[in-house]
Protein backbone atom coordinates (compact mmCIF):
# COMPACT_ATOMS: atom_id res chain seq x y z
CA UNK A 1 0.00 0.00 0.00
CA UNK A 2 1.51 3.56 -1.17
CA UNK A 3 1.92 5.80 2.03
CA UNK A 4 -1.04 8.72 2.07
CA UNK A 5 2.01 11.16 2.80
CA UNK A 6 5.92 10.85 2.14
CA UNK A 7 8.88 12.79 2.30
CA UNK A 8 11.97 11.79 -0.37
CA UNK A 9 15.20 13.04 0.75
CA UNK A 10 13.77 16.50 2.16
CA UNK A 11 16.07 19.16 2.69
CA UNK A 12 15.27 22.46 3.72
CA UNK A 13 17.93 25.41 3.78
CA UNK A 14 17.35 28.30 5.37
CA UNK A 15 19.48 31.30 3.71
CA UNK A 16 21.54 34.35 6.21
CA UNK A 17 22.31 37.32 5.09
CA UNK A 18 25.16 38.07 2.79
CA UNK A 19 28.60 38.59 3.62
CA UNK A 20 29.56 41.90 2.50
CA UNK A 21 33.35 41.19 2.68
CA UNK A 22 33.35 38.26 -0.09
CA UNK A 23 29.75 38.57 -1.42
CA UNK A 24 29.06 35.55 -0.64
CA UNK A 25 25.34 33.92 0.85
CA UNK A 26 25.70 31.71 3.17
CA UNK A 27 22.70 29.04 4.20
CA UNK A 28 21.96 27.31 7.28
CA UNK A 29 20.82 23.54 6.88
CA UNK A 30 17.72 22.51 9.00
CA UNK A 31 16.45 19.27 7.44
CA UNK A 32 18.65 17.26 5.94
CA UNK A 33 17.79 14.19 3.88
CA UNK A 34 14.65 13.10 5.39
CA UNK A 35 12.76 9.90 4.53
CA UNK A 36 9.40 9.38 5.87
CA UNK A 37 6.34 7.18 5.69
CA UNK A 38 2.99 7.94 7.14
CA UNK A 39 0.10 5.42 6.17
CA UNK A 40 -3.86 6.52 6.19
CA UNK A 41 -5.41 5.59 9.71
CA UNK A 42 -2.16 5.56 11.80
CA UNK A 43 -0.13 8.59 13.28
CA UNK A 44 3.67 8.97 12.98
CA UNK A 45 4.81 10.58 16.42
CA UNK A 46 8.09 13.28 15.91
CA UNK A 47 10.50 13.67 18.46
CA UNK A 48 13.94 15.08 19.28
CA UNK A 49 15.55 17.98 21.53
CA UNK A 50 14.73 21.78 21.04
CA UNK A 51 16.07 23.18 17.52
CA UNK A 52 16.40 19.78 16.00
CA UNK A 53 13.86 21.11 12.91
CA UNK A 54 10.41 19.26 13.98
CA UNK A 55 8.45 22.29 13.55
CA UNK A 56 10.31 23.52 10.45
CA UNK A 57 9.40 19.47 9.13
CA UNK A 58 5.58 20.03 10.05
CA UNK A 59 5.38 23.28 7.78
CA UNK A 60 6.72 21.30 4.89
CA UNK A 61 5.07 18.11 5.09
CA UNK A 62 2.03 20.60 5.24
CA UNK A 63 3.15 22.23 2.64
CA UNK A 64 3.12 25.61 4.06
CA UNK A 65 7.04 26.11 2.80
CA UNK A 66 8.87 24.31 0.09
CA UNK A 67 11.30 22.05 0.32
CA UNK A 68 15.14 23.50 -1.00
CA UNK A 69 15.54 19.88 -1.83
CA UNK A 70 13.85 16.10 -2.39
CA UNK A 71 9.97 15.78 -3.05
CA UNK A 72 7.11 15.53 -0.51
CA UNK A 73 3.96 13.51 -1.84
CA UNK A 74 0.45 12.87 -1.13
CA UNK A 75 -0.50 9.72 -2.46
CA UNK A 76 1.81 9.75 -4.67
CA UNK A 77 1.87 13.26 -6.26
CA UNK A 78 4.72 15.69 -5.53
CA UNK A 79 3.08 18.81 -3.90
CA UNK A 80 5.64 21.22 -5.59
CA UNK A 81 5.50 19.86 -8.98
CA UNK A 82 1.61 18.48 -9.37
CA UNK A 83 -0.37 20.35 -12.05
CA UNK A 84 -2.30 23.23 -10.68
CA UNK A 85 -5.30 21.55 -10.61
CA UNK A 86 -4.23 18.43 -8.56
CA UNK A 87 -2.54 20.88 -6.06
CA UNK A 88 -5.84 22.57 -5.64
CA UNK A 89 -7.45 19.06 -4.80
CA UNK A 90 -4.75 18.35 -2.52
CA UNK A 91 -4.67 21.11 -0.30
CA UNK A 92 -7.68 20.96 1.56
CA UNK A 93 -6.56 17.51 2.29
CA UNK A 94 -3.53 18.44 4.62
CA UNK A 95 -4.49 20.27 7.28
CA UNK A 96 -2.31 21.60 10.56
CA UNK A 97 -2.88 22.16 14.02
CA UNK A 98 -0.60 24.65 15.46
CA UNK A 99 0.85 24.65 19.52
CA UNK A 100 -0.18 27.94 20.53
CA UNK A 101 -4.49 28.26 21.04
CA UNK A 102 -4.32 31.32 21.82
CA UNK A 103 -2.37 32.77 19.26
CA UNK A 104 -3.50 30.51 16.43
CA UNK A 105 -7.08 32.01 15.62
CA UNK A 106 -7.25 35.74 15.06
CA UNK A 107 -9.53 37.46 18.01
CA UNK A 108 -10.96 39.56 15.56
CA UNK A 109 -12.81 37.16 13.91
CA UNK A 110 -16.35 35.23 15.77
CA UNK A 111 -15.96 31.02 15.44
CA UNK A 112 -18.30 31.29 12.59
CA UNK A 113 -15.55 32.87 10.60
CA UNK A 114 -12.30 31.29 11.82
CA UNK A 115 -14.17 27.38 10.95
CA UNK A 116 -15.56 28.57 8.40
CA UNK A 117 -12.79 30.51 6.45
CA UNK A 118 -11.59 27.34 4.04
CA UNK A 119 -14.87 27.22 2.28
CA UNK A 120 -15.22 30.71 1.96
CA UNK A 121 -18.70 31.14 0.52
CA UNK A 122 -19.56 27.53 -0.19
CA UNK A 123 -23.14 26.86 -0.35
CA UNK A 124 -24.53 25.44 2.80
CA UNK A 125 -21.47 26.75 4.74
CA UNK A 126 -23.34 26.98 8.26
CA UNK A 127 -24.31 23.58 8.15
CA UNK A 128 -20.58 22.10 7.79
CA UNK A 129 -19.64 24.82 10.67
CA UNK A 130 -21.97 23.09 12.42
CA UNK A 131 -21.29 19.95 11.76
CA UNK A 132 -17.44 20.40 12.50
CA UNK A 133 -18.10 21.76 15.82
CA UNK A 134 -20.15 18.49 16.69
CA UNK A 135 -17.27 16.68 15.57
CA UNK A 136 -15.31 18.47 18.87
CA UNK A 137 -17.97 18.78 21.24
CA UNK A 138 -19.21 22.28 20.52
CA UNK A 139 -22.46 23.82 19.34
CA UNK A 140 -23.44 26.42 16.72
CA UNK A 141 -24.27 28.63 19.60
CA UNK A 142 -20.70 29.85 20.23
CA UNK A 143 -20.47 30.54 16.31
CA UNK A 144 -20.92 34.33 16.93
CA UNK A 145 -18.23 34.00 19.89
CA UNK A 146 -14.84 35.43 19.52
CA UNK A 147 -11.83 33.59 21.16
CA UNK A 148 -10.97 35.34 23.95
CA UNK A 149 -14.51 34.27 25.88
CA UNK A 150 -12.74 30.72 25.51
CA UNK A 151 -10.57 28.43 27.67
CA UNK A 152 -7.10 27.15 26.13
CA UNK A 153 -8.45 23.74 25.59
CA UNK A 154 -11.84 25.33 23.86
CA UNK A 155 -9.64 27.14 21.87
CA UNK A 156 -7.99 23.84 20.61
CA UNK A 157 -10.89 22.42 20.07
CA UNK A 158 -11.83 25.15 17.85
CA UNK A 159 -8.25 24.88 15.70
CA UNK A 160 -9.58 21.35 15.32
CA UNK A 161 -12.73 21.97 14.00
CA UNK A 162 -11.35 24.27 11.31
CA UNK A 163 -9.14 21.63 10.69
CA UNK A 164 -11.45 19.54 9.67
CA UNK A 165 -14.16 21.73 8.11
CA UNK A 166 -11.82 20.23 4.31
CA UNK A 167 -12.22 16.62 5.60
CA UNK A 168 -8.64 16.01 5.48
CA UNK A 169 -7.36 12.62 5.51
CA UNK A 170 -4.26 14.22 7.03
CA UNK A 171 -3.32 16.26 10.20
CA UNK A 172 -0.43 17.84 10.86
CA UNK A 173 0.03 18.90 14.37
CA UNK A 174 3.25 20.71 16.10
CA UNK A 175 2.88 20.39 20.00
CA UNK A 176 -0.48 20.50 19.90
CA UNK A 177 -1.60 20.38 23.55
CA UNK A 178 1.85 21.94 25.38
CA UNK A 179 0.46 25.02 26.12
CA UNK A 180 -2.89 23.09 27.82
CA UNK A 181 -2.91 21.62 31.66
CA UNK A 182 -2.82 18.23 32.56
CA UNK A 183 -6.32 17.27 32.45
CA UNK A 184 -7.37 19.07 29.10
CA UNK A 185 -4.87 17.75 27.37
CA UNK A 186 -6.01 14.38 27.90
CA UNK A 187 -9.44 15.28 26.85
CA UNK A 188 -8.21 17.37 24.16
CA UNK A 189 -5.90 13.30 23.14
CA UNK A 190 -8.82 11.43 23.59
CA UNK A 191 -10.90 13.60 21.05
CA UNK A 192 -8.18 13.43 18.59
CA UNK A 193 -7.64 9.73 18.54
CA UNK A 194 -11.75 9.68 18.20
CA UNK A 195 -11.62 11.70 15.48
CA UNK A 196 -8.66 9.21 14.21
CA UNK A 197 -10.97 5.98 14.43
CA UNK A 198 -14.29 7.88 13.01
CA UNK A 199 -12.77 9.41 9.88
CA UNK A 200 -9.29 6.88 9.49
CA UNK A 201 -7.34 10.50 9.73
CA UNK A 202 -3.63 10.15 9.83
CA UNK A 203 -1.34 12.06 11.54
CA UNK A 204 1.84 13.27 11.86
CA UNK A 205 2.37 14.80 15.67
CA UNK A 206 5.21 16.27 17.36
CA UNK A 207 5.90 16.18 20.91
CA UNK A 208 8.89 16.94 23.38
CA UNK A 209 6.53 14.65 26.04
CA UNK A 210 7.14 11.09 25.16
CA UNK A 211 4.22 10.00 27.59
CA UNK A 212 1.88 12.05 24.56
CA UNK A 213 3.76 9.88 21.69
CA UNK A 214 3.44 6.64 23.63
CA UNK A 215 -0.52 7.46 23.72
CA UNK A 216 -0.94 8.46 20.27
CA UNK A 217 1.89 7.00 18.04
CA UNK A 218 1.80 3.86 15.55
CA UNK A 219 5.18 4.51 14.30
CA UNK A 220 8.14 7.11 15.87
CA UNK A 221 11.13 9.32 14.15
CA UNK A 222 13.87 10.75 15.91
CA UNK A 223 14.71 14.32 14.83
CA UNK A 224 18.56 15.50 15.90
CA UNK A 225 20.28 18.55 14.21
CA UNK A 226 17.79 18.50 11.05
CA UNK A 227 18.41 14.67 10.44
CA UNK A 228 16.37 11.34 11.27
CA UNK A 229 18.27 9.02 13.44
CA UNK A 230 16.03 6.36 14.56
CA UNK A 231 12.68 5.70 13.07
CA UNK A 232 10.56 2.39 13.41
CA UNK A 233 7.27 1.13 15.17
CA UNK A 234 6.77 3.01 18.50
CA UNK A 235 6.65 -0.15 20.59
CA UNK A 236 10.06 -0.92 19.77
CA UNK A 237 11.57 3.13 19.66
CA UNK A 238 10.54 3.09 22.96
CA UNK A 239 11.32 0.11 24.35
CA UNK A 240 15.07 -0.95 22.54
CA UNK A 241 15.83 2.43 21.52
CA UNK A 242 19.08 2.13 19.68
CA UNK A 243 20.70 5.53 18.67
CA UNK A 244 22.25 7.46 21.24
CA UNK A 245 19.72 10.49 20.98
CA UNK A 246 16.90 8.48 21.10
CA UNK A 247 18.18 6.91 24.91
CA UNK A 248 18.56 10.44 26.05
CA UNK A 249 15.38 11.71 25.10
CA UNK A 250 13.89 8.53 26.81
CA UNK A 251 16.36 8.53 30.09
CA UNK A 252 15.23 12.29 30.67
CA UNK A 253 11.32 12.31 29.88
CA UNK A 254 11.53 10.13 33.33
Amino acid sequence: MIPILQARDVTYHLAERQNRVFKRRFSKAILQNICLDLHGGRTLGIIGASGSGKSTLCRVLSGLVSPSGGQVLYQGQDLETAPADVRKKIRPSIQMIFQDPYGALDPRQTVRDIVGEPLADAPNRDAHIASALAEVGLSMDVAGRYPQAFSGGQRQRIAIARSLITRPSVIIADEAVSALDVSTQAVVLNLLLDLQQRHGLAYVFVSHDLAVIRHLSHDIAVLDAGHIVESGAAQDILHAPAHPVTQALIENSY
